[in-house]
């Protein structure tokens, strides 16, 4: 991860400061904007690895910004907010961000963050394929395929747009049908890292992911929540 180049939007100084400082002694580059506006032209002119994205700016907001990226790139998004019991992190989360940090926070748990976020990117930024030893480059269930090389899922013949973690959930849900996954682990199996997560981040991934697969046209509920215990992926598929 050495090298790779983090665009960090953050319009207080010292808290920029803050960031950029202890990123760069993991080895980190750095680019930095303060507003958001000014976030979407650096986005155009450099390849960051990762965003790290305040929410309250002025003029153009952190989800405005966020949304303006997800149009046209899965590059790695984490919110940072400085509320912890705010709806702005659901509804950040709901437009496509990977994860978020509130403030105030540790700087070595924010560098975590990043590095686990980053550890969990690389299939959908590089070019290189989930697809495990012997195994078939699509999973196919009953109105539903997911293609492993291009990421791309259709039920019913139509394709579903998902974001990248979205499609890593659900990949890692279907290749082990009906085995039950907690919060936690899929935090831990999809985000990468352990002990730091919230599990609000997971459910409305896991939310938007059941959503946008349960459309008029699918026959099945492909994903299954176990009250009080975690998620699974059906194989028998039952009417939805």
């Amino acid at each position: 991860m050495s090298g790779e180049l983090i665009l960090l939007v953050e319009d207080d100084r010292e808290i920029s400061s803050l960031i950029e400082l202890y990123l760069r002694k993991q080895g980190f580059n750095v680019v930095i904007a303060e507003a958001g506006e000014e976030a979407l032209d650096q986005f155009e002119h450099s390849t960051p690895a990762l965003i790290l994205l305040d929410i309250n700016l002025d003029g153009m907001n952190g989800f405005t910004v966020c949304k303006e990226i997800r149009e046209v790139s899965n590059v790695p998004i984490v919110f940072i907010s400085c509320n912890k019991d705010s709806d702005d992190i659901v509804e950040g989360l709901k437009l496509g961000a990977d994860d978020y940090i509130t403030k105030p926070f540790d700087p070595e748990v924010m560098v975590a963050r990043v590095q686990a976020n980053l550890r969990r990117a690389p299939i959908f930024r590089r070019g290189t394929t989930p697809v495990k030893k012997d195994e078939q480059r699509i999973l196919s269930f009953d109105g539903l395929t997911v293609d492993l090389v291009n990421f791309q899922v259709h039920v019913n013949g139509i394709h579903v747009p998902l974001s990248a973690k979205e499609v890593q959930l659900l990949i890692f849900l279907a290749r082990q049908p009906d085995q039950v996954f907690s919060l936690d682990e899929l935090y831990q199996n999809i985000w990468g890292a352990e002990s730091i997560s919230d599990t609000r981040t997971v459910m409305v991934h896991i939310s938007s992911l059941r959503k946008k697969l349960e459309t008029p046209v699918a026959q099945f509920k492909y994903i299954h929540n176990i009250r009080g215990i975690g998620y699974k992926f059906n194989s028998y598929l039952p009417k939805s």
